[in-house]
């Protein structure tokens, strides 16, 4: 492995969405048959495991949340994501289904920065959607072995689908001193 990599392994984290427009009332009402959806009980870490275990029994899933509760959506319709000539694991990628299905047809949400949000932490995510109305879609991070067998088949995975760590740190510069 390389220098470093048993000290700073390498992280897949996920980048969680804030609706801001989307009261949580609307994007659960709209959801209608498309996904199962539960209500959790528990604070946010608990959500977050519930949604592990989601992800774990197979399908995508995501976390609803931003009017004070926490909303698992999981078990999609199997018809839900319209068949691209995309390989099946980006097909199946949770962000591919958020956009491509949720965000595109049943929230009919815009793919712009006045709609929607990127939030690396979830905390944050769900207290802006508290806050401001809005609802925190919360991710599961991918798969490192997802991230590295698209890439060996060359398909480039859906914008803000992954956060990648540990980062190089911020203002580093590399300069020769060697005098010419």
């Amino acid at each position: 492995p390389p220098r470093g990599h048993g000290r700073y392994p390498l992280r897949v984290r996920a980048i969680h969405r804030l609706l801001h427009r989307l009261p949580v009332a609307d994007a659960l009402a709209a959801v209608g048959g498309s996904f199962r959806v539960r209500a959790l009980d528990g604070p946010l870490p608990e959500a977050l495991d519930a949604l592990a275990e989601a992800v774990r029994e197979g399908g995508n899933a995501f976390v609803l949340a931003g009017d004070g509760r926490f909303h698992l959506l999981d078990a999609p319709d199997a018809g839900l994501l319209a068949r691209t000539d995309r390989p099946r694991a980006w097909r199946e990628l949770d962000a591919a289904v958020l956009h491509s299905a949720l965000l595109e047809h049943v929230w009919e949400v815009p793919d712009d920065p006045e709609h929607i949000g990127y939030i690396h932490e979830a905390a944050a995510a769900v207290a802006q959607a508290e806050r401001h109305g809005g609802t925190a879609v919360l991710m599961h991070p991918v798969h490192e072995d997802v991230v590295r067998e698209l890439a060996e088949q060359g398909v480039t995975m859906p914008r803000k689908s992954t956060s990648f760590g540990p980062k190089p740190a911020t203002g580093l510069v590399l300069r020769s001193l060697a005098l010419h």
